[in-house]
């Protein structure tokens, strides 16, 4: 029995919100202290104060709060309303406001503390990182609006997710090299957001596509 496109989207974004949530569960009541590749990784990506990669990860922060999200997510769905793409408007909105949602939900159940001797100004809790869900929800969901639409060339997908990956991992890398976060707070807001993007993409399919299965079994 083959699963319709919609229902495998939900299945993978649910699966990895999932595992966000339950690591979370785990530091709210087992520990919410540093894992021992928290404490390594941070050594090797942290910058120093005034240095050229301290500017670059500030550059990403700044790109990346949540008022530079939410600018770049009104510019993008004003291009896809204005191209005619209803439902890809709204999966990329869906998408930002699950991930940003979740993500302050789930700062605020855990409480985790951020690292010591920040470099930059942070607010809230440490998990998850807000920067990498945003990130990831937005760039994740802009690349399934190119890897779904049929007027763009195979290899156009190809190069939307090589940017949605890079622009990602950049982020995260910049939340630590700050540190304002631990690798794992980073790795947890990039599932968050991965599986925001999916599942509002699931959730903002056409009908043809959600049936598509259904009628391929009955033929």
């Amino acid at each position: 029995m083959s699963r319709s496109p919609s229902r495998t989207l939900a299945t993978w974004g649910g699966s990895l919100i999932i595992a966000a949530v339950a690591f979370g569960v785990y530091l709210r009541f087992v520990g919410t202290g540093p894992l021992p590749v928290d404490r390594w990784w941070i050594g090797i990506a942290q910058t120093t104060r005034g240095s050229a990669m301290h500017a670059v990860a500030v550059f990403f922060a700044e790109a990346g709060s949540m008022l530079g999200a939410l600018a770049v997510t009104a510019i993008a769905v004003a291009l896809l309303l204005v191209l005619r793409r209803r439902r890809d408007a709204g999966a990329v909105a869906t998408a930002v406001i699950f991930g940003a949602a979740g993500s302050e939900l789930i700062k605020a159940l855990v409480l985790r503390p951020r690292p010591g001797d920040q470099l930059a100004a942070s607010f809230g809790s440490s998990y998850p990182s807000g920067h990498s869900t945003a990130a990831a929800a937005l760039a994740v969901s802009l690349a399934l609006v190119v890897a779904y639409a049929d007027d763009f060339p195979a290899r156009t997908a190809g190069f939307a997710w090589a940017i949605a990956l890079t622009w990602t991992l950049v982020m995260m890398w910049s939340r630590t090299a700050l540190r304002v976060h631990w690798l794992s707070d980073t790795v947890a807001g990039a599932l968050l957001g991965v599986g925001a993007a999916l599942l509002a993409r699931s959730l903002w399919m056409p009908t043809a596509h959600k049936q598509a299965a259904g009628s391929l079994m009955r033929k």
